[in-house]
């Protein structure tokens, strides 16, 4: 009897803990793998006003997907899905630069209640960053001017290097922002 104990544990073994696995496989089976590719764009629109002046690092913010995304011919993420952002940094406006920010979208909801994790950032005119550009000119200076074949020249106001306090940067409510996705995003589906 002894030699047959280690026989009878190994078969408990692969009963209880290989089945389930082969029944999880089984039920992936109706499925398809879907991906959206790393530095793919998707479109929200914001659901409340996110300004650099009253937004704190760690707050979530809530963005609503306005029409439906397909990758072929599958519907990946339906119409009205709600993004999760959290705010991961916010600099403050100084002389000369605007406040920034940076959000971080990380999770997807669907109408249906799945959730998905998302890797993506508010793309913001051709950054990460929300904000952060240069302050309007507070100042021009007079500066004269040859045009062509003129003998004399004509005085214009040219920008000086002295720039104004920079202003806070929102995001309105109901603005439509963009969403740059930093690692391949894997969705299941199932088979029609």
């Amino acid at each position: 009897m002894k030699r047959f104990f280690p026989y009878i544990f190994l078969f408990f073994l692969t009963v209880f803990c290989i089945n389930p696995v082969a029944k999880a496989d089984n039920n992936l089976r109706n499925y398809k793998s879907i991906s959206i590719a790393k530095g793919s764009f998707l479109k929200a629109i914001s659901q409340r006003t996110i300004s650099t002046s009253t937004v704190k690092v760690g707050d979530i913010e809530y963005f609503i997907n306005p029409e439906d995304v397909f990758v072929g011919t599958s519907n990946i993420i339906p119409k009205n899905s709600v993004y999760l952002g959290e705010v991961q940094e916010v600099l403050e406006a100084v002389e000369g630069i605007n406040a920034a920010m940076k959000i971080k979208i990380y999770k997807v909801i669907t109408p249906d209640r799945r959730e998905y994790a998302l890797d993506a950032n508010v793309y913001w005119k051709g950054s990460t960053t929300v904000g952060g550009d240069l302050a309007e000119v507070s100042y021009y200076t007079r500066m004269p001017h040859y045009p062509g074949v003129w003998k004399r020249g004509a005085l214009q106001y040219v920008p000086t290097s002295i720039r104004e306090m920079g202003h806070p940067t929102v995001i309105r409510a109901g603005d439509e922002v963009t969403f740059i996705i930093n690692n391949d995003l894997s969705l299941y589906k199932p088979l029609n």
